[in-house]
């Protein structure tokens, strides 16, 4: 933690122009920002509910039934977190070689940028949700605020990730042709796509493991329930911080090895 804050200013810089990068040779530029998670959403909404007509049985608490897209969404947008993590932190390092090789230069803040540049993301489809959520239902859920809590305890948990694939993707290559399956997995083990009482008994255990179950009920209760039940939560945080720790500390033990590697 003190690495990153010292090199906050650099980790800001760096994070700023990897956003920057993805949408310089577009026409719309940074509008794409906002359009991408518009459309996103649109595009659920329109499948799941006007031609599935996919219904999750939740009510507001102003009495009427969320939208299904809605209850999607939440659940893409965490995933799409997690999931550039996994996709992005393998190569990371392979393909910054010059830092790597530069003695000065803090290489442990190059996956971080992963992270932030994803939770840059997630800021403003969030944003959209909220929008959306306040147009089509008329009303939002007080404890909406708290929903900072399971975003940040997703953070840590992908941030430790993310030091820990970026660090072995320099030793183990074909972590990077892995981790897309694994993305898609977690988002099928998840109860982002249907709800976990449509999901038999004896598969129980595979939302349990998925580290995008607990962050996806809560953030779907807090936002369209207005209920603010954290059962579980101090564990998946407790754990978090293991990840975190344990991915941060592995970085730094193979890190004297990367530019042999290289």
């Amino acid at each position: 933690m003190m690495g990153l804050a010292r090199n906050r200013s650099l980790l800001f810089q760096l994070t700023r122009r990897d956003i920057a990068q993805r949408y310089r040779s577009s026409a719309l530029g940074f509008v794409w920002l906002f359009v991408q998670p518009l459309l996103q959403l649109a595009l659920y909404s329109f499948v799941f509910q006007v031609v599935l007509r996919a219904r999750w049985g939740i009510q507001s608490p102003a009495g009427s039934e969320v939208p299904f897209g809605l209850l999607l969404f939440i659940g893409l947008i965490l995933h799409a977190l997690l999931s550039e993590t996994l996709v992005r932190a393998p190569g990371t390092i392979t393909a910054h070689e010059s830092y790597v090789k530069r003695v000065i230069f803090p290489i442990q803040i190059l996956p971080v940028i992963n992270v932030l540049a994803g939770l840059f993301s997630l800021g403003l489809a969030l944003g959209v949700l909220l929008t959306a959520t306040v147009a089509i239902t008329g009303h939002l859920s007080p404890s909406a605020i708290l929903i900072i809590l399971p975003i940040a305890a997703l953070t840590l948990f992908t941030t430790g990730l993310a030091w820990m694939l970026s660090a072995l993707g320099v030793y183990i290559r074909d972590l990077n042709q892995l981790t897309p399956h694994i993305s898609t997995i977690l988002l099928f083990t998840a109860p982002i796509c249907y709800p976990i009482g449509m999901v038999p008994e004896q598969f129980h255990w595979l939302l349990r493991i998925n580290p995008l179950t607990l962050p996806v009920e809560i953030s779907r209760e807090l936002l369209f329930e207005n209920k603010v039940d954290f059962s579980g939560f101090s564990t998946y945080l407790a754990l978090s911080l293991a990840i975190f720790i344990v991915g941060r500390l592995l970085f730094e033990r193979l890190r004297p090895g990367f530019a042999d590697a290289l």
